[in-house]
């Protein structure tokens, strides 16, 4: 854009008169058409900048129905997942394209990012759950199956930790990173509210899908009040969510506590998870469930304008051309 200065910067000639009577009415128009090929010069490198800077046009948004589904995934971030668990992670390649561009230990501090391998201390409650959630969203993003997921993270108050989107890579990296954020005790509403409070409200705000599902993930043991239950069966019902409880820990696999129950009155599919294997096992199985269309809405692609720009460049150049030669500039 700097180009145009050098025809300013040009030294000029000088040419005078005894009289500007000698030129009577027309010296100031013979001062501004002289100034023309000045200005088709300017003109035409400021169209050639426009034209290299590739300007589009963005065509109409495109809506198509894919089938797909809204599901909120509820994880229990409380103390008592860093218990110990059974089995073993299996080493896993994140692909290149959900990966962090920025290499690990630039990223954090301390390493408390997920590691694929088991800690030197043996895993914890966290470890494959965190390990499953990772393959399963990996898994929609891969088989582009329409699906939006949000995470919701709880222990004694919920709170989002992505909305629903169907941007899964984002998703995925942020996944990466909870149980960095591990709490104290669970509270499935007694004190509202509860994860099932805020997935429902999400659902109502944001859903898009008619099939709605709910994953909690949670090793709680903790005992629900009569009333409290009756509103978390109320709230699933009446929002048509699909309950899908998997519990963590040797006394959700054993014992039929109070979330357990909740997940039975509604029909929902309960999964008691004693290692890691079937941990990874249960995720498979979620994985099959029920479809239901899904509009989305997406960007055609973008029409290029940038020849206009170049042809309209290319008259300044020759009007300035024939200006050189017919007008006098000094």
């Amino acid at each position: 854009m700097l180009l145009p200065l050098l025809f300013l910067l040009k030294k000029r000639g000088y040419l005078g008169f005894s009289d500007s009577r000698l030129l009577g009415g027309s010296s100031r128009t013979l001062r501004w058409l002289s100034r023309l090929p000045l200005v088709l010069a300017c003109l035409a490198v400021t169209l050639l900048v426009v034209a290299l800077a590739r300007p589009q046009v963005p065509g109409e948004p495109v809506h198509k129905t894919v089938p797909g589904r809204d599901i909120i995934l509820a994880v229990d971030i409380s103390y008592s997942m860093t218990f110990p668990f059974k089995g073993k992670l299996e080493p896993h390649q994140t692909p290149a394209e959900l990966e962090f561009k920025t290499p690990y230990l630039e990223r954090r501090h301390v390493e408390k990012g997920l590691q694929f391998v088991a800690p030197k201390e043996g895993l914890q409650r966290i470890h494959p759950l965190q390990n499953a959630l990772l393959r399963f969203i990996e898994n929609r993003w891969a088989e582009k199956t329409g699906d939006r997921i949000g995470l919701i993270l709880f222990d004694v108050r919920p709170r989002y930790g992505w909305p629903l989107t169907d941007d899964l890579r984002q998703l995925y990296r942020k996944a990466q990173f909870i149980q960095n954020n591990l709490g104290t005790g669970t509270n499935f509403g007694d004190d509202p509210p509860g994860p099932v409070d805020l997935a429902v409200e999400h659902f109502q705000e944001s859903g898009q899908a008619k099939s709605k599902v709910l994953i909690l993930v949670t090793d709680g043991e903790d005992r629900i009040t009569t009333e409290t239950k009756a509103h978390l069966v109320s709230l699933l019902t009446e929002n048509n969510i699909r309950l899908y409880l998997v519990g963590v820990g040797e006394t959700l696999a054993t014992k039929d506590v109070d979330i357990v129950k909740v997940a039975d009155s509604v029909g929902g599919k309960v999964f008691r998870v004693e290692n890691a294997g079937a941990m990874a096992d249960c995720f498979a199985a979620i994985d099959r469930m029920e479809k239901s269309e899904v509009t989305v809405s997406e960007m055609e692609t973008r029409d290029d304008i940038f020849f206009y720009f170049v042809w309209a460049a290319l008259g300044a150049f020759l009007l300035f051309l024939l200006s050189e030669v017919f007008i006098l500039t000094r």
